[in-house]
């Protein structure tokens, strides 16, 4: 697999493993700073902030690719087979509209939030993007069979 097949297939890992460690950094220098140095950097805490924005977005479309969202089906698998498949459809099709929703809702902030941001000066679209930007990914993970990880108790 070359470099452009390993960052397909793993950009999620790869943007939100960004955004954590520049997240960390950040935050890290900034402690630093504040307790060596009694002078803290303006700027830290709202990278840290949208940085934290970023990897919870992008972090929930990994766990759809990983299918390692939480899951309580006790209920659901004591129901019968077909019973059990039309209730996951169901599921399935509330999730897709809600993510829509998070898409248009995200896409109405970015478009209406046109002031630069106070410390960074960077304009508020580019930073506020991670709702339309993680959802949209976290649609197109859904779609397609999603089958249903092993339970950890029984194997089955």
């Amino acid at each position: 697999m070359g470099s452009v097949g390993f960052v397909t297939k793993n950009f999620e890992e790869l943007v939100a493993g960004t955004f954590m460690l520049l997240m960390c950094l950040a935050t890290f220098t900034n402690v630093i700073a504040r307790y060596i140095f009694n002078e803290s950097f303006q700027w830290a805490e709202e990278f840290s902030r949208y940085s934290f924005i970023w990897v919870v977005f992008i972090g929930a479309a990994l766990c759809t690719k990983h299918k390692r969202h939480i899951v309580i089906d006790g209920f659901v698998l004591a129901l019968p087979k077909r019973l059990t498949h039309l209730i996951s459809s169901f599921v399935d099709l509330i999730t897709i509209g809600f993510m829509l929703v998070l898409i248009y809702y995200g896409w109405v902030l970015c478009t209406f939030a046109t002031q630069p941001t106070s410390t960074l000066k960077i304009p508020q679209p580019g930073l506020r993007g991670g709702a339309p930007v993680g959802n949209p990914d976290n649609h197109l993970l859904c779609q397609g069979p999603s089958p249903r990880p092993p339970c950890l108790h029984c194997g089955g």
